[in-house]
C-alpha cells in the first residue's frame, strides 16, 4: 500500500505516484463527504488506473443512534459522483480506522478494517509483469544511513534490476553502482517490474534526489518537445488555446510547457485516430484550440465546419 498526501495542495506529489497504481482506494471523510482533494485524486484515478474502492472513514463520529442512516446517505451520495465515470458500480464500505481519533487508548478496535481487507483481497488480480528491458524505477524516498551509504527507495516501473548493477540519475547526470538492495527490509539479489525496493549506493548525497526517476545507464533521454495524444478532463471548463502555457507533469517532474493542438486532416476523418501514433506522411489540422465535441470552429461555412468538427471534435488531439 503506497499513502498519497491527502492535502489539495500536495497534489503534484499524488500525480507523482499514479503511475505506480494497481488499484485505488479513495478514502472519504464521511462527516464531510467528497473535498478538493478528493475529485481531483478521483480524476487522477479516472485516467491511470481501472479498480477503484471507496473507503467511508471515520464512521465512529456520526451519531450512533442515526449512524446506519447517515452511513447509507453519504453512499448513494458517493454512487451518485461515480455514476458518470469509469467507477461506476464501485464498492463503498464504511469504517472507523481510529474510532476515537489520534488520541483515543489503543484499546479501541478498529471497525470494519477486517471487512476492508476480503474486500481488498477479492479485487486484486495480481498483474503482468515484464522484468526484460532496461531498468526505470520511480523513486520517492532518498536518505542516508550513516556507515552504509544512500538508500532510494520506490517502484520499479518497467525492466528488471540485479546487485552489483549501474543505475543512472538522469536529472544529475550522474552514475552509481548497486551495492545491496532490500525489499521489505528482506536482503534481495534482484528485482523487477511492479517490485518496491531499496537500493543503497554510495558517495551520494541524498539531498540531491527527493523524488525522480533512476535508470539503466544511458537508457533514458531528456527532451525539450514531444508529440502527445491529449484529451481533455471534463470538469475543466475554461478553453484550451494553442500556445498558451501549462503546467506539464512527468512522474515527479513538474515544468512549464506551451501545447500547439492539432488533429488528423479533414480527408482523413473517414478513419478512426490511433491514439499515441503519429504518421510523419500524413497531413495533420492545426488548431487554435483543443476542439470539444460537437463545436464548430468560429469564422467557417457550414460544410467546412462540418468537416473540421469530424473526428477531430471527438475530444482526441
Amino acid at each position: 500500500l503506497v499513502d498519497c498526501p491527502g492535502h489539495a495542495s500536495l497534489i503534484r506529489t499524488i500525480i507523482g505516484g499514479a503511475q505506480i497504481i494497481d488499484l485505488m482506494m479513495l478514502v472519504i471523510d464521511v462527516t464531510k463527504g467528497m473535498q478538493t482533494q478528493s475529485a481531483e485524486c478521483l480524476v487522477i484515478g479516472q485516467i491511470a488506473c481501472q479498480k477503484l474502492i471507496v473507503v467511508l472513514n471515520k464512521t465512529d463520529l456520526l451519531a450512533e443512534g442515526k449512524r446506519q442512516a447517515a452511513i447509507d446517505k453519504m453512499t448513494k451520495k458517493m454512487q451518485k459522483t461515480l455514476e458518470n465515470t469509469k467507477f461506476r458500480g464501485a464498492p463503498i464500505i464504511p469504517v472507523a480506522a481510529k474510532p476515537g481519533g489520534p488520541e483515543a487508548p489503543e484499546t479501541e478496535a478498529p471497525q470494519g478494517i477486517s471487512e476492508l481487507i476480503e474486500l481488498l483481497t477479492s479485487q486484486i488480480s495480481i498483474p503482468r509483469r515484464d522484468p526484460s528491458g532496461p531498468l526505470l524505477m520511480s523513486v520517492d524516498h532518498c536518505f542516508s544511513i550513516k556507515g552504509q551509504g544512500t538508500v532510494m527507495t520506490g517502484t520499479i516501473l518497467s525492466g528488471s534490476i540485479s546487485l552489483g548493477d549501474s543505475v543512472e540519475i538522469p536529472a544529475l547526470k550522474v552514475v552509481k553502482k548497486v551495492k545491496s538492495m532490500q525489499m521489505f527490509h528482506m536482503p534481495v539479489t534482484s528485482a523487477m517490474q511492479g517490485d518496491r525496493l531499496g537500493i543503497c549506493v554510495t558517495q551520494f548525497d541524498p539531498k540531491l534526489l527527493e523524488r525522480g526517476l533512476v535508470c539503466a545507464p544511458e537508457s533514458l533521454h531528456t527532451v525539450h518537445a514531444a508529440i502527445i495524444s491529449v484529451e481533455k478532463i471534463p470538469y475543466f471548463r475554461a478553453p484550451l488555446q494553442t500556445k498558451a502555457k501549462f503546467h506539464i507533469t512527468v512522474g515527479h517532474e513538474t515544468v512549464m510547457g506551451r501545447l500547439m493542438f492539432f488533429s488528423p486532416a479533414p480527408d482523413s476523418f473517414d478513419h478512426e485516430p490511433v491514439l499515441d501514433s503519429f504518421d510523419f506522411s500524413r497531413e495533420y489540422l492545426f488548431q487554435e484550440q483543443y476542439l470539444e465535441k460537437d463545436l464548430a470552429p468560429a469564422g467557417t461555412d457550414s460544410d467546412e465546419a462540418d468537416k473540421m468538427t469530424g473526428q477531430a471534435a471527438e475530444g482526441c488531439c
